[in-house]
């Protein structure tokens, strides 16, 4: 077979274009960190980067969520911590005004305390958290949970739960309805402790202080209960975030690149397209005059 200038050259330039791709593919690598950046570079060690990113979004999401149910049931018991502190005072009210040497007046005097007392608990209760109400179930855009004209308190919201996916198998219900909180009959307890103190009524006084006992008592039971879904919520916090530092580091073992190696591999290339480009310059320089010479 007869090799001619022109096979030869041609041999060489497909060399160099082959040695050109290798070396612009490393510097690819070099540049972006990644070895393995499109399925066909290595289909299984693509398909296992592309699951565990997949665990990483849906993870992500999951903290994003457990942000959020942190958020409200945090503003949640820090509420019904402050009604609790309102119903203990409402407890010193009532032990006060059971005092039999009290005058009527006095006991009026305790009774506006009262009346003011059970506005604060109310305006405790309608409380919003970023324009939500807090406590009116599902129903967290009516004008307010609560509502009271003067004897009675009457609950606007439902018995909806506001529930937040935290884990692949976990959804936890962050909110506390006012039904809830009617349910601590705190309310029940106040307005007998007011109409009590209104008519100079001992008796009533008296019952009032075992109901607000009573009261006391169901409002720590159900922030307990708030409580015990925070910690439910911080520890699947903590295995989203140790799961995403195992998923990560798996992600980087399966696609990123050695970077000394590469760096090494490259430096191997770049010599070899070097030699290979003055080969060809000399090559193509020949003609046959050379060899006559």
């Amino acid at each position: 077979m007869r090799i001619t200038q022109s096979m030869i050259t041609n041999s060489l330039l497909s060399s160099i274009n082959r040695n050109k791709e290798r070396l612009h593919a490393i510097q690819q690598t070099i540049t972006t960190g990644k070895e393995i950046d499109r399925a066909s570079k290595d289909p299984v060690r693509f398909a296992r980067a592309a699951r565990f990113r997949k665990h990483l979004g849906l993870n992500e999401q999951y903290l994003k969520n457990i942000l959020d149910a942190k958020s409200w049931i945090e503003t949640t018991s820090a509420s019904l911590d402050g009604l609790y502190d309102r119903v203990l005072s409402l407890k010193d009210r009532a032990i006060r005004a059971s005092d039999e040497s009290l005058s009527t007046g006095q006991r009026e005097n305790l009774a506006n305390e009262v009346n003011s007392m059970i506005e604060e608990i109310l305006s405790s209760v309608n409380e919003t958290y970023l324009g939500k109400n807090l406590f009116a179930g599902t129903k967290t855009k009516t004008d307010e949970s609560f509502s009271f004209d003067g004897t009675t308190v009457t609950y606007n919201g439902n018995t909806g739960a506001i529930n937040r996916k935290i884990t692949e198998h976990l959804t936890v219900n962050v909110n506390v309805t006012g039904q809830d909180i009617m349910d601590t009959n705190l309310f029940t307890a106040a307005l007998i402790l007011k109409s009590g103190l209104e008519n100079d009524n001992t008796e009533a006084i008296n019952t009032a202080i075992e109901s607000l006992d009573t009261a006391l008592n169901n409002v720590v039971s159900l922030n307990s209960s708030v409580g015990s879904i925070q910690n439910q919520i911080s520890l699947a916090e903590d295995r989203l975030q140790t799961a995403n530092m195992n998923l990560s580091s798996y992600l980087s073992e399966t696609e990123d690149v050695d970077m000394a190696e590469a760096i090494t591999k490259y430096n191997a290339e770049e010599m070899a397209y070097r030699v290979a480009l003055q080969s060809a310059a000399k090559v193509m320089n020949l003609n046959l005059m050379d060899f006559l010479k």
